[in-house]
């Protein structure tokens, strides 16, 4: 059964995203269940199950819909609980992500990209082919 996943970043590493997939990031938060004050590290890549607004997401003016089909039964071991208040977050290595993810542009800021018309942001590989 396939899941829909949500990842927010600049237009630029979207496309490259598409085009390549997903590159491992460090990621660093502070997590409530930890019993000592210590921030938690994680290598991976940011998904979370809703849209995710500005302030609760890394910066960017994109945001990518990723499914992922299967999905890995080892997903659940890189959910991070107590991150996000209305929202389950995940970072999952590129290399578990990538061979059963298929990442498209859902949806760029207007503000920041007034040169964008819709459609315009298709998968790179395929501009000109009908």
């Amino acid at each position: 059964m396939a899941l829909t996943l949500y990842h927010r970043t600049s237009i630029a590493e979207a496309r490259e995203i598409v085009r390549r997939g997903f590159q491992d990031q460090k990621w660093g938060f502070d997590v409530e269940e930890l019993v000592n004050d210590r921030r938690l590290k994680v290598m991976g890549v940011w998904l979370t199950d809703r849209i995710p607004k500005e302030d609760d997401a890394p910066p960017g003016d994109a945001v990518l819909e990723v499914t992922v089909d299967p999905t890995p039964e080892t997903l659940r071991v890189f959910e991070i609980p107590g991150v996000l208040a209305s929202a389950r977050l995940w970072v999952v290595p590129a290399k578990v992500l990538n061979p059963v993810a298929k990442a498209r542009i859902l949806s760029v800021d207007p503000r920041t990209s007034w040169w964008f018309k819709r459609g315009e942001l298709a998968d790179p590989g395929t501009e000109g082919q009908e």
